[in-house]
């Protein structure tokens, strides 16, 4: 018999089903398999959701995020021995599905490859796709963990392949249960583990949740590109402050571009800046097309490990930030604020950028913001200037009638 638990969501309890599981409103996913005397011999917790570019039929690409799984179900997970092999397999939405094997040696055990397939038919999810059928992407992880050890890996990791990335957090997997026991025992995956050097840049954390972290001095101003094969597609200058809320303690940190290093791609509709250094996995800054003749940052994904050594991530795919003409790049020299959500925002110092429609790896005219935009100031210190003088000149005119009566008497 097959049993599977879990959330609808979190927090709310665990609910166990047996024999063959229908349609799921799971979030987090929990999984657990047992073999034939109920004792468990697989179990699973994790998050995950995907991201994939694809081209349409007018030639453009479009992304697509896929984060709501439901329904789900999990025909094909199995316990597996030593003849067949152990894995999970997830089935959602319309010939979508993901699976995950493992092998078992003497002493250890290994996450294998992942399989990805979706349907590239489905046009609600895929709206006007040039391409057609049921699409499929293998990644190869190969962690070897001791055979009684629980794996975990709570920090944010990304797969890429081909135009898919798969994101997985909160995973906790043990696909060989000994005993009917799932171990207490972890294995932490690398970035769960606490660094022994700190991060090359500095870090302000605040006494108490309603104190405000100390001003810090500007950031420097890293200057960033990313080259398609063709040249320079994306150009981009700024100084970058994140502020961070988390367990209700605020962080301020200067990002030091000169240990920052720096990737990302180009798409006719979509462009990516990714930054990455010793404690930033990565900080994404996503740039859209709207309305065929305009840009913006649509979206801002960050995990990082702070200086307590805890992992913090965010993501936010509905943006609206820097919007610009295509063609010209945005500028904004004041400092800005980028708000990714109520527990991180971005400062921005001297910032230019520009994603699209790059020449010759050169700025373009910029669109200025409204903080740069001091035009306004003169209008207003002319009109103030010019009424200030009729207040003059009234006032005089009121003088000098005053005075000319004052010569006269009644007869």
């Amino acid at each position: 018999m097959v049993c599977f638990r879990f959330s609808t969501v979190p927090g709310s309890g665990l609910v166990l089903l047996c024999l063959i599981l229908g349609a799921v409103r799971s979030y987090p996913l929990e999984l657990n398999l047992t073999d034939s005397e109920k004792n468990i011999c697989l179990y699973a917790k994790w998050q995950m959701n995907f991201t994939i570019v694809y081209e349409t039929t007018n030639n453009t690409t479009k992304t697509v995020s896929i984060s709501d799984l439901r329904p789900v179900t999990y025909d094909g997970s199995i316990c597996g021995n030593d003849q067949n092999g152990t894995k999970i397999a997830v089935q959602f939405r319309s010939g979508f599905s993901w699976t995950v094997s493992f092998t078992k040696e003497a002493s250890t055990y290994s996450i294998g490859s992942i399989l990805f397939s979706y349907n590239m038919s489905d046009s609600t999810t895929f709206p006007d796709a040039k391409e057609k059928g049921i699409v499929t992407v293998n990644d190869s992880v190969a962690i070897k963990i001791p055979l009684d050890d629980i794996f975990r890996c709570n920090s944010l990791s990304v797969l890429k392949e081909n135009n898919v990335l798969q994101y997985f957090w909160d995973v906790h997997i043990q696909p060989f249960v000994q005993n009917g026991t799932v171990s207490t025992k972890e294995f932490v995956c690398d970035e769960d583990k606490t660094p022994t050097t700190l991060a090359p840049i500095i870090h302000t954390t605040a006494p108490s949740p309603t104190t405000t972290p100390a001003a810090k001095e500007k950031p420097e101003v890293g200057n960033y590109s990313v080259n398609n094969g063709n040249g320079t597609c994306l150009l981009a200058s700024m100084g970058l402050q994140l502020n961070i809320t988390q367990d209700k303690v605020a962080s301020v940190i200067n990002i030091n571009p000169n240990t920052t290093d720096f990737t990302g791609n180009c798409h006719t509709e979509t462009a990516l800046l990714r930054l990455n250094s010793s404690t930033i996995r990565y900080l994404d800054f996503v740039f859209a097309v709207k309305n065929e003749n305009r840009f913006y940052l649509k979206e801002v994904n960050i995990s990082m490990r702070l200086v307590n050594g805890s992992v913090f991530s965010i993501a936010n795919n509905n943006l609206s930030y820097w919007d610009a003409p295509l063609g010209s790049s945005y500028m904004c020299n004041k400092e800005q604020t980028v708000s990714v959500s109520g527990t991180f925002q971005i400062n921005t110092f001297d910032l230019r950028v520009q994603p699209f429609s790059v020449k010759e790896g050169k700025y373009s005219t910029a669109q200025e913001c409204s903080l740069d935009d001091d035009t306004i100031l003169i209008p207003i210190i002319v009109g103030a200037g010019l009424s200030g003088l009729i207040i003059v000149i009234v006032i005089a005119y009121l003088i000098g009638r005053r005075k000319s009566y004052a010569g006269y008497q009644t007869l």
